[in-house]
Formats: C-alpha cells, structure tokens, sequence
C-alpha cells in the first residue's frame, strides 16, 4: 500500500504543528503529495496572514523532506466543510486533536467528530511530537468484512513497525449466562471458546503479513474495546493505534459517544480511525518484501 495524496490541518499551534511533521514524515517515507490546510475555530490575532504563514511552512517542510508540498487557499466555508472538501481524493488527512469548540457544535459535536463522522479518507489523529517513524503499531480489529482492508492500510503506513492485532471479546453473552445462572465452570469453558475463536480469526488476518519482515503480534482482550485497546496499548508501548470507525448520525454519537473519540480519551499515542465504509480500500500499490519472521500470540 502506497498513499499517493496526504492533506494535513493545521492552525498553527503546538498540536498541529505535531500533525504537520507527522504527515511530512509519512510524505517523506511513501513519496506522497503533501497539502497544507489551515483552519481554526478561533483564530489566533498574531497570525495576520495565515495563508501567508501556511505557505512558509509549505516551502520550510519541502525543503527539509525534498517532497512536493502544496499550501490550499482557505475559501472561508468553515473548518469542517473546508477540510472535507481537501480530503476528497486523498488518501489520509492528518490533524491534532481539537478539544475547543464552538456553541453551535456542542450540538453537531466538534470539529474531530464531524471530520471523523463524514471523512472520505481514514484519518490520523495525532498526539504526540512526530519525532520518528512508528515502531509499534497496534492494530484494533473487529472482524468485520472491511477488517482485512483496514489491518493491510494501517500496516502499510511504516512497513518496519512491529504489528500487534488486537481483539476484544465482548462480555455482553457472559452476562447473559451469569443472568441464566450459569456454573463458574460454563463461564470459564465459554471464555476459552471466545479466545480460541478469536485467537483463530486472528490468524487468518495475519495471513496479510506473510511479505513483512517484521514480527507480527496477536493479542486477545476481554471486554469494553475502548477500555481494552487503551489498556493493551498502554502495556505495549505502541505509538499508533488504528482501529475501524463505524458512522453514525451526530445525534448517537452525541449520546453515545463513539469507540474512537472514547479512545482518543484514554490513550496519548496517535490514533488512526479507518471508516467501515472507505471506498478506497483497495490499495493501489504493493512491493514485494521478505517473509515475516515469526508470530507471537497473548491473551490478556
């Protein structure tokens, strides 16, 4: 998988800036387009010319990664419609994780939720300094028909991460036995089947890395996924969690909060939200490489 177009946010805080080397960095390493975009919710006055500002940093990250870096005009639609209008065609859109929001979007959520609900691209929440490419990618798979696209998308990002895929088991048929009395022994015996079961699936979407050089992880949970991925990733270190993204209307989102935006809560590594329904998950490139050296299986 090779991305071809990157589009990154920025307003130019300390957050964003993260983002913007982040996505100057996949750039670099996939030979991708980069476009610039800047928006915020609350402008900042010292920033007089923002586009002007945009396009230094445009020619400053061309220089530094001899990439093509482009600055987009602004075109005063408001932030979310201007950044989905970037996204269309491109193949990932980065940006910070934005906390502000206005009284308006307190109702239609903020600016993350509205990206993520209706990006046409799988998007990079990033939340921590980019400093170096990704080590540990941890992987947070559902086992859905688009799983096996989202896991070769999400690895292809740093083909020399370690890959761990991870599985939480949900406990809402355990509590349906434990309701219907059921023995400690058929709670045990039905938690061994679901980790057996899920330790199986595991496997055939690892079947994606049998070209990686790299060790690939496999890991049962139990349990809330949000929770789960959170505990998993604290325990294993990894800098990037990708996990799939389900739409919904703003209003279950706004009662329900969504997996994603629960994540983004509990964890400070960055975040890659893949939607369910990405229509271009079909990768457009591959390289041949190695074999994968071995797997590692745990449950937890």
């Amino acid at each position: 998988m090779r991305l071809q177009t990157i589009v990154a946010l920025t307003d130019f805080s300390t957050a964003a800036e993260h983002a913007l080397d982040r996505a100057a960095l996949l750039a670099a390493e996939h030979k991708a387009r980069l476009h610039l975009l800047f928006g915020a919710e609350q402008p900042d006055p010292k920033f007089v010319d923002p586009q002007a500002r945009l396009e230094q940093r445009a020619r400053q990250l061309a220089r530094r990664h001899d990439l093509p870096v482009k600055a987009l005009a602004y075109r005063g639609a408001g932030v979310v419609d201007e950044v989905l209008r970037a996204a269309v065609g491109a193949d990932l859109l980065v940006l910070d994780k934005r906390a502000h929001q206005g009284v308006e979007q307190l109702w239609r959520g903020g600016t993350l939720s509205q990206i993520l609900r209706r990006s046409p691209c799988p998007v990079l929440v990033v939340q921590r300094a980019a400093r170096e490419a990704y080590a540990h990618v941890l992987l947070a798979v559902d086992f859905s028909p688009a799983a096996d696209a989202m896991v070769r998308y999400a690895s292809g990002l740093d083909t020399a991460a370690a890959v761990e895929l991870f599985h939480a088991v949900d406990l809402r048929d355990e509590a349906k036995l434990r309701s219907a009395e059921a023995s400690a022994q058929a709670v045990r015996a039905w938690r061994a089947q679901m980790q057996r079961h899920a330790h199986d699936r595991l496997v055939r979407l690892s079947d994606a890395f049998e070209a990686r050089r790299n060790r690939v992880g496999m890991t049962v949970g139990m349990g809330d996924v949000a929770r789960q991925v959170a505990v998993q990733q604290e325990r294993s270190g990894a800098e990037l969690v990708a996990l799939m993204h389900r739409r919904r209307g703003w209003m279950l989102d706004l009662l329900l909060g969504s997996v994603a935006q629960r994540l983004l809560g509990d964890v400070g590594c960055d975040v890659l939200v893949y939607p369910h329904d990405y229509a271009g998950a079909a990768p457009r490139g591959t390289t041949a490489q190695p074999r994968v050296a071995r797997r590692w299986t745990q449950a937890i």
